[in-house]
């Protein structure tokens, strides 16, 4: 963490905290930050933002998804790898210490049958009550051809209870940062602290076409949930 960062972190936390334990905030802020004065002089911050900034949040909250999905990723293969018989096996051993390599690809666009379900959803939602009509959910899904799809119900679920839990804005599921960038910003972690010595970011939208095995990985990518390939180097 930024050395300047967390000063500033520290301080408006002490300041917050000094009405409740003035005398251990004293000893915080004279001992250990090194400030001459007393921290009851000190002003209450003024530069506090007046509402959350939002999108910003969600790209921390995507960063830090992402990089336990890699650590995850990190620990299957190495579990398959030891499996005798698997084709990971085969390839030698991974070790997470030993250099790898990282694939990512992101998706610019939710799957059809994915926007089909969300609009089959709306439909059916009282936003008055907030609730679903359930019986008239199934029946849509069916006339559309939606039930074919066995990973169709399982997310209009998974969408309910965000809708549920979020309210009718949860409908919208755009990202409110730009998801490139926020890979772009995040690339120096991932080889300097998680050890990858190649970390390759696809866009699904202007890459070229991909062999069999990371085609396999690129279906699973949407928006805010990229997919993700570990390998050796």
């Amino acid at each position: 963490m930024h050395p300047t960062l967390l000063r500033k972190w520290i301080s408006r936390q002490v300041i917050h905290l000094c009405p409740v334990a003035p005398h251990w905030c004293e000893h915080v802020w004279r001992t250990l930050m090194g400030n001459t004065t007393s921290i009851l002089n000190a002003r209450w911050p003024t530069d506090l933002p007046a509402d959350a900034d939002h999108a910003l949040l969600s790209a921390g909250e995507y960063m830090m998804k992402l990089v336990k999905s890699v650590r995850d990723a990190e620990a299957s293969l190495q579990r398959r790898s030891k499996k005798k018989g698997s084709k990971e096996a085969q390839a030698g051993e991974f070790n997470p210490s030993e250099p790898k390599t990282l694939d990512i690809f992101v998706a610019s666009s939710f799957p059809q049958w994915q926007e089909d379900v969300i609009s089959v959803l709306k439909e059916c939602f009282d936003a008055a009550t907030s609730t679903f009509d359930d019986k008239a959910i199934q029946a849509a899904l069916g006339q559309r051809g939606l039930l074919k799809n066995k990973k169709a119900m399982p997310f209009a679920q998974v969408t309910k209870k965000r809708i549920s839990l979020l309210g009718p804005a949860a409908f919208d599921r755009a990202l409110t940062f730009a998801e490139i960038d926020v890979l772009s910003a995040l690339l120096p972690y991932m080889s300097n602290n998680m050890g990858y010595s190649r970390v390759n970011i696809v866009d699904l939208g202007n890459a070229d076409e991909l062999g069999s095995a990371l085609a396999t990985v690129a279906e699973s990518a949407v928006p805010g949930e990229p997919g993700i390939l570990v390998a050796k180097a």
